[in-house]
Parts: structure tokens; sequence; C-alpha cells
């Protein structure tokens, strides 16, 4: 910004006018009769007043420099963001991961159900009610993109009937079936589905289970770097039925608590839907192929591992080429007795 002065006239016969572009002083550029004062005072102070305006122009030039910086510089912020929170899901879900393996040094390197005959956690067991002394922090148990729904809740279940909490890990608890035995059912995964034992705590008499298996011991694993224990699926929740499972199946996608198909990477592409608890229809996920997993990372998801590891995946890739869609319950003819080698759900391929 310029600064005229003109000098005091009773100092000098003739007009001074001074210039400065600086602070620290000011620089004579003319020295004029004083006859011409007038004038040139008022030519300076009109210069002087114009350079301290913005055009219409210059405005909107202003305006359009940020809006395109803005353009540029906000998403660049929303995937920093996304990528933070991808960050503290994997965290999260690593916490959960080694509680649970602290659990099983304590019960003979077994893993948990995912629940009992009776379905009910707080009564027969469940995975997410049991490790809670190994973790002892309920955020370790959600994804931080999770809007935590309860859409699946029975409504005897919330609070403060029941002390339910949302979470959004769930284990692998897919369900096998052998084919070269007459489709016996079997927990496939580690953390499943246990209907395997004579119970009568929720029944009226002695019921005898109907699954063959139940339970998945440590050393039952074959490869636990690449099989899976948890993934995400929005919306779960620790107090009943397939609240915190996943089973490779829809048996229990209506009213059950939760959507159960896993990733497949040959199915359909039509959008998965399943029943919510008051019975109304939902979309699960708008591709088939990427199963119940919850998928917010650029078409990623955090995964855990039986051998305490975690890493995001495209959900696909953890049952890349399976031998049938499953849709309405797996059957095999790959791999040994049925199990398909590439399925990362398969805790005994």
């Amino acid at each position: 910004m310029y600064t005229i002065r003109l000098e005091d006239e009773n100092k000098c016969d003739n007009l001074c006018v001074w210039i400065s572009t600086t602070k620290s002083g000011l620089r004579q550029v003319a020295q004029t009769p004083r006859v011409h004062r007038e004038i040139i005072h008022h030519f300076y102070i009109e210069v002087d007043m114009q350079k301290r305006a913005f055009t219409l122009i210059e405005l909107l030039v202003v305006i359009a420099i940020i809006a395109i910086l803005a353009a540029i510089l906000f998403p660049v912020f929303a995937q920093a963001k996304l990528a933070a929170k991808k960050t503290a899901s994997l965290s999260n879900i690593k916490q959960a991961t080694l509680g649970i393996l602290m659990y099983n040094n304590d019960v003979d390197d077994e893993f948990d159900a995912g629940c009992g005959y009776c379905w009910f956690y707080p009564l027969d067991g469940g995975w997410s009610w049991d490790t809670q002394p190994y973790m002892k922090n309920l955020p370790v148990l959600r994804d931080p993109t999770d809007t935590l729904s309860t859409q699946n809740w029975p409504t005897w279940a919330f609070p403060p009937n029941n002390p339910t909490v949302s979470i959004s890990y769930v284990s692998n608890g897919y369900v096998w079936q052998d084919s070269n035995n007459g489709y016996a059912t079997h927990v496939g995964g580690v953390m499943g589905l246990d209907q395997s034992k004579q119970i009568a705590r929720c029944t009226n008499g002695n019921v005898q289970g109907w699954m063959a298996s139940g339970r998945t011991n440590s050393s039952q694993v074959t490869q636990p770097s690449s099989t899976i224990m948890l993934s995400v699926r929005a919306g779960s929740f620790d107090i009943w039925g397939m609240g915190d499972q996943i089973t490779g199946v829809t048996w229990w996608d209506n009213k059950y608590g939760g959507a159960g198909l896993i990733p497949n990477g040959t199915g359909s592409t039509s959008a998965y839907t399943a029943e919510n608890a008051a019975g109304n229809s939902y979309t699960v996920n708008l591709n088939t192929r990427l199963g119940a997993v919850y998928t917010p990372y650029a078409n990623q998801s955090p995964f855990a591992f039986c051998d305490g590891h975690v890493k995001s995946m495209v959900p696909m890739a953890t049952n890349p080429n399976p031998s049938q869609t499953y849709i309405t319950g797996p059957s095999y003819s790959l791999g040994d007795n049925g199990h398909d080698p590439l399925n990362m759900w398969d805790a005994y391929r």
C-alpha cells in the first residue's frame, strides 16, 4: 500500500510530495509549487483510495480459487479421516483377537462357541460374552464407521430387560456339512453354533443335539495364519442367536440375529437381503459376493486370523472360487472330504 504525505506549507514554499512503499522511510518524488497543492492532493488521495478497494472481478477470482482448493482438499481430508478410522478398526480387532487367544490359553486351547443350544449367551455361553474379562473395553469390539443399528435386536433384548450391547466384530461360525457322510453338520469355522450335545436347560425335557460337532480346538486349525477368526458385520450384538457370528448359510437370516453369508468370489452380484427382527426385509450388501461382511474402506474390511495377525482385505479374496454358490447352504465337491482348500473360513481344509 502506498502512503502519500504532503509537506506542511509552513515549512517550505513549495509543496513536497513524499511516497513510501515500506514502513521504514519516505522517498521524495516531487516538489511542486504551492499553487498546485490542491490538485496534487486530490490526485494522490484518489490513487490511494483506488488501491484500497477490490473490484468485482478480483473478488470473483478469489472466490473461484477458494472453491477450487476446497474441491481438491476436502476429498483428501475425507480420505485421510477414513484411513485413520481403518487404522483404529485394525487396532480394535487386534485387541479383541488377543483377548480371545488369552481366553483359549485358559481353556486348553479350545475356541469358545458363537452360541449354545439355548442361543442365549448369558445362559450357555458365547464368545462375545465369555471373553469380556479378557478385553474389559467395549470399544475394542466396534468398528469406528459402524452406525450400530439395532434393527436386528429382538424387542426383549433391549435394556433394561437385558444388558445387550452393539458390536461390529463377529466370529467365523462357518457351518460345514460333510458330503461324504450324509452331510452331517459341523462347525467348520472356529467359533460357531454349538448344538452337538444333549441339553435340557432351555427346553422341556432333554433334547439331543442335531450337530455332529460344535467346537474347534486350536490344534485342529490346519492353517491358522490363513484361517479367519473375526470379521466385521455392521449392527451385530452380543446376547442371542447369530448376533455375534457369521455362519456361511442363510438358514437363520429370518429374524435370528444377523445375516449369515460368507463372501463368495463367484456368486451372484445381485443385492443380498435378509429379514430384521421386525420381519422387514433390509439390504445387507448391494453385492451378494460380499456376503454379510461390512466393507467401509474402499471395498475392503478388517479380518483377524487364528495366529493373531490382522489385515484389511477384499472380502471375496477370503473365498475366491467356491465349488458352489452359498445361498441355501454349502455343498462341496472339491478338496479332501468336501473341504475347499481356498476357503479361509474353513478351519479344517
